[in-house]
């Protein structure tokens, strides 16, 4: 009976192997996979969670943003610099490049045109961890930190600032960075 039972196993699993070896095979194309980076001759490197992200303001009130000077409460971010080497360089600084709201408030970051209407009279302004506002120049620096080997977070904040009474609507603005170790 067991030579019987045995007997029936292998040939079941003869029969499906046989009909694996006998289905079809499909390939189809699957896509693009883009890998993006860089390398740098620099005392740190940029971690990619810092290099695109996305910094969270939130909802805020008309009535906060009032009057030319009014601002929201800021909101924390940081720059985080990776396998930094404090024999390449000590210090490190951020400038920030992005499209200012006009000529007189050159602090201030103006805003994404959105199809749903955008917010006017109003910006986001990018703090150091002085509690300085950085021009949007991408050449005004701010204030130096000190590097440690290893991975290092430089500080920053966001708030929106009112150029004139604000109006409602969407409130999104980009800017770029850079680096300057020293």
């Amino acid at each position: 009976m067991k030579i019987k039972t045995l007997a029936i196993v292998v040939l079941s699993a003869l029969s499906l192997s046989s009909a694996a070896a006998l289905a079809d095979t499909t390939t189809v194309n699957g896509g693009t996979v883009h890998f993006k980076g860089e390398v740098v001759n620099a005392a740190c490197a940029v971690d990619a969670g810092s290099a695109d992200q996305t910094v969270q303001l939130g909802q805020v009130r008309t009535a906060s943003l009032k009057q030319t000077g009014a601002t929201s409460s800021a909101v924390g971010f940081n720059i985080q610099l990776n396998d930094c080497d404090t024999t390449v360089a000590t210090k490190a600084a951020v400038a920030f490049l992005g499209t200012a709201i006009d000529a007189t408030h050159t602090d201030v970051l103006a805003l994404q045109s959105s199809a749903a209407g955008s917010a006017t009279n109003v910006g986001v302004q990018i703090l150091d961890r002085t509690g300085a506002a950085l021009a949007l120049d991408g050449a005004t620096f701010s204030a130096e930190s000190t590097l440690n080997n290893g991975t290092n977070t430089i500080p920053f904040q966001a708030r929106y600032f009112a150029t004139g009474a604000a109006t409602p609507g969407a409130a999104n603005a980009d800017a770029t960075f850079k680096v300057q170790y020293q």
